[in-house]
């Protein structure tokens, strides 16, 4: 079966990446819409995760450690040159939670994240802080607060000028905003993407809906469920505009297993 590089990310990963699978049935054949369903349904998706092996204690009476040189626990299918030693489900389970961030955050390389990683090893609070440079793009919020439904539409509204900071035009997608930033759109742009705004959000404000909803079964629910506004922003959907009231806070929600302590852990490793 063939899917598009974007499927193939989730099916890989064994995740709902976007979290919008559910709600495109209809775009796909059932064999292939089969197949992701039992990607997502399957149980054995995750095992022992990497960076909190080292509190668990094995049947041999020591304790195992995500790097281990001793090789007298390599595993058959293991190479004796590798530097890692640990399972390979838990190696696959890692390089998933990376492959999700990377690709939630509009397929960022594996260089520069990595990059982003080795710079915020020795600060203080080093995951608040790489939470806050990913979250802080512009492109990241503009797809957060739901004016585009994907993040790369949202990198074309910024290089097409349709994006004023303070007043001013931004084309760098990776323009990181900072606490007081006014965020709005081109005057001549906002009735065009207010249009789509009502069109794409119609299911949720149709009193039908709304009065059907209990009747509905937990798969269509989580159709219409809407992601909730970051706490640190402070949204005007009436001209389209918001402004960033405070630093970027924990918690945040993503539609995939995310550990960024377990990302941070793998960079730090030299990988």
């Amino acid at each position: 079966m063939r899917f598009k590089p974007k499927y193939k990310s989730c099916i890989w990963a064994r995740a709902d990446i976007w979290g919008d699978l559910l709600c495109k049935e209809k775009t796909f054949l059932r064999p292939k819409w089969d197949l992701i369903m039992g990607m997502l349904g399957g149980r054995k998706r995750r095992r022992r995760p990497l960076a909190k092996r080292s509190k668990e204690k094995s049947s041999r009476r020591h304790t195992p450690y995500p790097l281990c040189h001793n090789y007298n626990f390599v595993q058959p299918h293991s190479r004796p040159n590798q530097t890692f030693k640990y399972n390979r489900w838990g190696y696959r389970n890692t390089l998933s939670i990376l492959l999700c961030l990377r690709r939630f955050y509009g397929d960022l390389s594996h260089n520069t994240l990595k990059k982003i990683c080795i710079l915020l090893f020795k600060s203080e609070a080093p995951i608040q802080r790489l939470l806050g440079i990913l979250e802080g793009r512009l492109d990241v919020t503009l797809y957060r607060l739901g004016f585009f439904h994907s993040i790369f539409y949202s990198r074309q509204a910024i290089q097409h000028n349709k994006v004023l900071v303070n007043g001013k035009y931004i084309k760098n997608n990776n323009f990181i905003l900072q606490k007081g930033d006014f965020v709005e759109f081109c005057p001549t742009k906002r009735s065009s993407i207010r249009s789509r705004l009502l069109f794409r959000y119609k299911p949720f404000r149709s009193f039908r809906m709304r009065l059907e909803r209990w009747r509905l079964t937990h798969r269509f629910k989580f159709e219409l469920h809407l992601q909730p506004t970051p706490s640190w922003i402070q949204t005007d959907y009436s001209n389209l505009s918001f402004v960033l009231v405070s630093d970027i806070k924990t918690p945040i929600i993503y539609p995939f297993r995310a550990n960024i302590d377990e990302a941070l852990w793998f960079y730090k490793q030299g990988y």
